[in-house]
């Protein structure tokens, strides 16, 4: 079993970016946290809006370890945060391409990001945007774990736990 690497910053243009440009100097299992990202993205390159403290904002970098299980990644993931989800007593539902929603609201992001090397795969980024203690959403038609259950969270406890859940599934998954 891989001990994971966590890196946390108080500010980051993008945390799947920082993982992309230096991925090669990380080991496999690097969690990159920032409380913050100036350029945070989801799929298609949307943006993704977060207020600064409010929210998990997160990437993990899976290499040559986990390459056996590039075609299940998204299962793993969603199964990590529907676990997670259901512990919190938050009943999502996944929307593709890439979104958690409760009801019409979305709550979560997911955004995976993959290169080969010919057929040799060079890393799978995951990059996850929770919101957990955001009251307003710019126009969006989001919720938080707070707007859900009217008290704030803990960011770091929530992070912790998502990663307990991720490698479980990553380890227990064939």
């Amino acid at each position: 079993m891989i001990n994971p690497t966590i890196i946390k910053f108080d500010t980051l243009e993008s945390t799947n970016d920082l993982l992309k440009t230096y991925y090669e100097s990380f080991p496999d299992l690097t969690f990159v946290q920032t409380n913050f990202q100036t350029k945070g993205r989801g799929q298609f390159d949307h943006t993704w809006d977060s207020n600064k403290d409010e929210n998990l904002l997160f990437s993990v970098l899976l290499k040559e370890a986990y390459a056996n299980k590039r075609h299940q990644i998204k299962d793993i993931i969603l199964n990590t945060l529907f676990t997670f989800f259901h512990e919190q007593k938050i009943k999502v539902h996944f929307k593709e391409p890439n979104d958690l929603f409760v009801g019409e609201e979305k709550i979560c992001g997911i955004l995976i990001e993959t290169r080969y090397e010919e057929t040799n795969l060079d890393y799978m980024i995951i990059g996850i945007g929770l919101n957990v203690n955001q009251l307003e959403f710019n126009g969006y038609r989001a919720t938080s774990m707070k707007l859900i259950h009217q008290k704030d969270f803990e960011i770091d406890v929530i992070f912790t736990r998502l990663v307990d859940i991720l490698i479980n599934q990553l380890n227990g998954s064939n």
